[in-house]
């Protein structure tokens, strides 16, 4: 796990889906690259995004780039 602003904690799946959303992979992108559904994809983004209170995958992005995450 990662901790962010000792706030945030990120598991080392969301850090993965984290860097993979960064560099442009779609759902479908993700889920064949490693392995999960689609849906699961989609749980773990949807879980970064409430942690960093993000309204849509740019705003996630834009905030891990804040936090030096990225």
């Amino acid at each position: 796990m990662k901790i962010i602003d000792r706030y945030i904690i990120l598991t080392k799946r969301e850090n993965e889906i984290l860097h993979y959303v960064s560099e442009g992979y779609t759902i479908k992108e993700l889920a064949d690259k490693l392995n999960i559904s689609a849906t699961t994809v989609i749980f773990h983004r949807n879980n970064l995004r409430k942690k960093f209170n993000a309204r849509n995958s740019i705003d996630l992005i834009s905030k891990a780039f804040k936090n030096k995450i990225l």
